[in-house]
C-alpha cells in the first residue's frame, strides 16, 4: 500500500501522528496494566534467580549478534561520516531490545501468563526492557555529543522512581484501601478505582518524561499494587 500514490499522506497525514502515538500509548498502558493484574508477584519473587539468568542471557546473546551484524552492514552501506562505534551500539540495541507488549500478548494467547514459565519470561522481559531503554538513551546521548550523562540520569531517576513507588506511594495507596474498606471487603470502591487509573496514567507520563517508556511506569504501578 505504500506504493500507492499519496496513500500515506491521505490516510495517515503528518498532522495525525502525535494523536496516533498518544492513542497507542494509552492503549498499550491499559493493556499491560490488565496483564500485570493477572501476574502473581509471589511467583515472580520465588523465581527471581532463573528470571535474572534468562534476562541476562536474553540481553547478551541478541546484543552480541546485533553488534556482529552491524560490522558488515557498516562497511557495506554506511558512509564513513557515521561513527563506527555509535552505529554498532545502535544496531545492537535495536536487535536486543524486547517488544514487551508483544511478549505479553504471546503469553496471553498461549495461556502461559499464570504459569511459572510465563512469570519467568515476563520478569526477564521487564528487566530487558528497562536495560534496553537505558542503552537506547545512551546511544542517543552519544550521537548528540552530550556524553553518557543522559543515560546515567535515566538510570538513577528510574531507580529512584521505582523506590518512590514501592514505599511512599505503596503505603499511601494501602492507607486509602483501608480507609475506603476495599482491603477488608476485597471489592474496590469508585474512589479506589479512580485513584488507581489516575496513578497508572500519571506513572506512565512521568516515566515518559524520565526517558524510559510509558509502559515502564505502568509496570511499576502494577508491581506495587498487586504486592499489597
Amino acid at each position: 500500500m505504500g506504493r500507492i500514490p499519496n496513500f500515506s499522506r491521505t490516510i495517515f497525514p503528518q498532522e495525525s501522528f502525535p494523536l496516533l502515538v498518544l492513542t497507542s500509548n494509552i492503549g498499550i498502558t491499559l493493556y499491560l496494566f490488565l496483564i500485570g493484574l493477572e501476574v502473581d508477584i509471589r511467583l515472580m519473587k520465588r523465581n527471581g534467580r532463573p528470571a535474572a539468568f534468562v534476562s541476562i542471557l536474553g540481553l547478551v546473546v541478541p546484543l552480541g549478534l546485533g553488534a556482529a551484524i552491524a560490522v558488515p552492514l557498516y562497511h557495506t552501506f554506511i558512509p564513513d561520516t557515521i561513527n563506527f562505534g555509535y552505529f554498532i551500539l545502535f544496531v545492537a540495541v535495536a536487535v536486543g531490545i524486547t517488544a514487551f507488549p508483544v511478549l505479553c500478548r504471546i503469553l496471553t494467547e498461549l495461556k502461559l501468563l499464570d504459569t511459572v514459565v510465563g512469570v519467568i519470561v515476563l520478569a526477564a522481559g521487564v528487566g530487558n526492557d528497562v536495560v534496553g531503554w537505558i542503552l537506547l538513551a545512551l546511544t542517543v546521548a552519544l550521537v548528540n555529543a552530550s556524553g553518557g550523562l543522559t543515560a546515567l540520569y535515566v538510570l538513577l531517576v528510574g531507580i529512584g522512581y521505582v523506590i518512590f513507588m514501592l514505599w511512599p506511594v505503596r503505603l499511601a495507596f494501602r492507607f486509602l484501601l483501608k480507609k475506603s474498606g476495599s482491603l477488608a471487603t476485597g471489592q474496590p470502591t469508585t474512589l479506589v478505582m479512580t485513584a488507581t487509573l489516575l496513578m497508572v496514567f500519571i506513572s506512565a507520563f512521568l516515566t515518559d518524561i524520565i526517558g524510559i517508556h510509558p509502559i515502564f511506569g505502568e509496570s511499576s504501578t502494577v508491581t506495587h499494587s498487586v504486592s499489597l
